[in-house]
Order: structure tokens, then sequence, then C-alpha cells
């Protein structure tokens, strides 16, 4: 199985780029060709995840991979891949992790 982690990005007009976190989208392939996918928001930032909630929207699962990497350049609403983290025992926990260390938490 490959796994992949994203940080997904929303415009902020006080820096004038994309820089807030506002979700982060773990994808795995399958050996069999299935894909799954898991992604968690990032609380209060609701307006900013605009872009992002749409796309993911409208987005097949089984697409998404294609779409993330052409995503990955967009000027206002990039995606930034990251190293899941080894020790996760599920894709669910791979997310939440990294979004735990986005925010600060310690687990």
């Amino acid at each position: 199985m490959q796994r992949t982690l994203w940080i997904l990005l929303g415009w902020s007009p006080e820096y004038g780029a994309a820089t807030t976190v506002v979700a982060v989208l773990g994808i795995d392939h399958g050996a069999d060709g299935r894909i799954d996918r898991h992604i968690e928001w990032v609380p209060r930032e609701y307006q900013r995840c605009l872009t992002w909630r749409k796309r993911i929207a409208s987005t097949p699962v089984s697409e998404l991979p294609a779409h993330i990497e052409l995503w990955e350049n967009s000027v206002t609403a990039p995606a930034a891949r990251v190293e899941p983290v080894p020790s996760a025992p599920d894709l669910a926990a791979a997310v939440q992790c990294q979004l735990d260390d986005l925010l600060g938490f310690a687990g």
C-alpha cells in the first residue's frame, strides 16, 4: 500500500499568499487498486477552506490522486505533500497525527 499525506492551504489576506493550513488529507493506494481517503479540517477555518471543500466534494475518490497533484501547484489554494508518520496504524490515525502536530498538540 502507498500512503500520501497532504497539508491543504488556504488564502491568507494578511500575508497575500496561501499560508493558512485548513486541512490534512490522506490518500491510501491499495495493492488491489482501491483508493481510500481521510480528511481532517482545521477548526475555525471554514471560510478559508471553501475552495478545498468544493474540490473534494466534486471529485470522485478514484480521481483524487490525479487531481491533488494538479492542485499542488495552485496559487490560491495549494497542497503540500508531507511524509506520513510510519507508526500510525491506519490512514485516519496518520492524518490525525499530522493535524495534531500542525496544531501543536502533544500526545
